[in-house]
């Protein structure tokens, strides 16, 4: 009898995986990654000195698990053009040294990659990029300071060529002194990347004082990006002064001057016993003849705060005695520079200032929520009349203006001659200009500062009398026989806003 043997049977079932070479052989693989450094950074955008040099150092965080961290530096983000990759160990730092080949400003960008036990590589992992600069500036411009702006709280407005470098220009600082070089006065301000600056006290960190008649000097300094600089020193600038930098100033009022106002006993603004009342306001122009103006109907009052003259709307104005300087001569040229503040009052008719009367004479006025510059010649003296003529703008309530109202006939030639021109400014810019056919011939009526008196001209027609008073603050006042341009009247207004807004 046979025997048999029962073996057992074994039958293997294999499900394929779908898609890919591990589904090919049926057999699921999970892909093998590695984490990569976090927190890259480079201590430094730009390195200085003669070659060789080290790389900024650049620092990171490791992955939990690696074997090693790999470095390179590049010409492109990621790339290994200068410093191949390299096994640094663990390191979770590093500084290339001793670079040769480097092009100044030219941007490296180093990087770093974990490796893995079994040599996977993770993300590549770039910093910002550094570059290398041993080349100062260059071609920086004299600071030009013609612009005759200064004030003693702002330095004049001061431009210059942009300096050379053969990276980048990183910014300027600028500083002002009593001799080329210092910053006795004030110390060095970071300006930013431009070309022109006002120094200005109490602006950027800005704080110094300058006094009239004293030269000061600007010294500008370029930075690149590397540190590097280039300095240049102005010639000497001073604090503008209409009566000294303008001619033929004949008259000037000027209320940060409280030696000029007095009251009705004498006392001047600066004495604890003034009254507050401006009795006289003393002309500090220095002409050869001194023009006060003294108080007409009724003084007006002084703000000691602001240093303002402040008339009050209804009887309060200041006159000036007729002379050949203003108003008994005839003229082909005048200029009028006011500094007002408004009230909460634009639409009433107040003058600002008058001269003249029904037949000729020149005005600057508010009504009807505009400022009005006027100028009129009803007289045939042998030239024709001059209808009034006028340029106006609007203007706000309680705000600060400076106007120049400008008379320029020094081309006039004869009755059959081209026309004279009249402009009027405000706050640095001309708000429209129109013409004269006839000159300012001599007038003996009222010069008037706050109000008319004795007859005058406006937009509507004459009026008679007096009125038309001031409900506004007055700061300044000038008068010059010559027509300035619109540059000169730009920097007197320049002047007047840093010193009164």
């Amino acid at each position: 009898m046979f025997k048999y043997a029962i073996l057992p049977i074994f039958i293997l079932f294999f499900t394929s995986c779908s898609g890919g070479v591990d589904g090919a052989s049926g057999i699921s693989v999970t892909p093998v990654t590695q984490e990569a450094p976090t927190g890259a950074a480079i201590v430094s955008t730009v390195i200085t000195g003669g070659l060789p040099q080290d790389a900024p150092q650049v620092t990171w965080t490791n992955p939990a698990s690696f074997s090693h961290i790999e470095y390179a530096i590049g010409t492109t983000a990621g790339g290994a053009e200068l410093v191949p990759w390299k096994n640094i160990a663990t390191a979770a730092s590093h500084t290339e040294v001793s670079l040769t080949g480097l092009t100044e400003c030219t941007p490296y960008y180093p990087s770093v990659k974990a490796v893995g036990t079994t040599a996977v590589e993770s993300a590549t992992v770039t910093t910002p990029s550094f570059y290398w600069d041993n080349t100062a500036p260059t071609s920086l411009g004299v600071p030009d300071v013609s612009a005759d702006d200064a004030t003693v709280s702002s330095s004049t407005t001061t431009t210059w060529s942009a300096a050379v470098d053969n990276c980048q220009i990183d910014h300027y600082e600028i500083a002002i002194g009593t001799n080329p070089g210092l910053t006795n006065v004030q110390g060095w301000i970071d300006i930013g990347n431009v070309t022109s600056y006002k120094l200005r006290d109490g602006v950027d960190g800005a704080s110094f004082t300058l006094t009239e008649g004293s030269n000061y000097y600007i010294t500008l300094t370029a930075y690149d990006g590397a540190g590097f600089s280039i300095s240049q020193d102005s010639v000497a600038f001073q604090v503008f002064n209409p009566a000294t930098s303008l001619p033929n100033m004949v008259v000037r009022l000027d209320a940060n001057d409280l030696s000029s106002m007095l009251d009705n006993t004498g006392k001047n603004a600066a004495n604890g016993a003034f009254n507050g009342f401006v009795q006289d306001w003393l002309d500090t122009s220095g002409s050869a003849n001194v023009h006060d103006f003294y108080t007409g109907n009724a003084s007006p009052s002084f703000d000691n705060l602001d240093n303002h003259v402040v008339f009050n709307g209804s009887t309060q104005n200041l006159s000036v005695a007729n002379h050949a300087d203003l108003n008994t001569a005839t003229t082909n040229q005048r200029n009028i520079t006011a500094s007002f503040e408004t009230s909460a009052d634009t639409n009433t008719f107040q003058v600002i200032y008058e001269e003249g009367g029904s037949s000729r004479g020149m005005n600057i006025y508010i009504s009807g929520n505009n400022l009005y510059c006027g100028f009129w010649n009803l007289t045939d003296d042998g030239d024709g009349i001059q209808p009034f003529t006028f340029v106006s703008a609007p203007i706000s309530t309680n705000t600060i203006y400076h106007v120049t109202w400008v008379f320029d006939y020094t081309n006039y030639t004869g009755p059959a001659g081209p026309d004279g021109d009249l402009t009027c400014y405000v706050n640095g810019s001309s708000i429209g200009s129109t013409t004269s056919t006839s000159l300012l011939y001599a007038h003996s009526g009222t010069i008037s500062l706050g109000s008319y008196s004795g007859d005058t001209y406006d937009h509507n027609g004459t009026l008679s009398g007096d009125g038309g008073y001031l409900n506004a603050d007055i700061m300044e006042l000038m008068l010059f026989n010559d027509p300035p341009d619109a540059t000169t009247v730009n920097t007197i207004h320049t002047y007047l806003e840093d010193k009164w807004n």
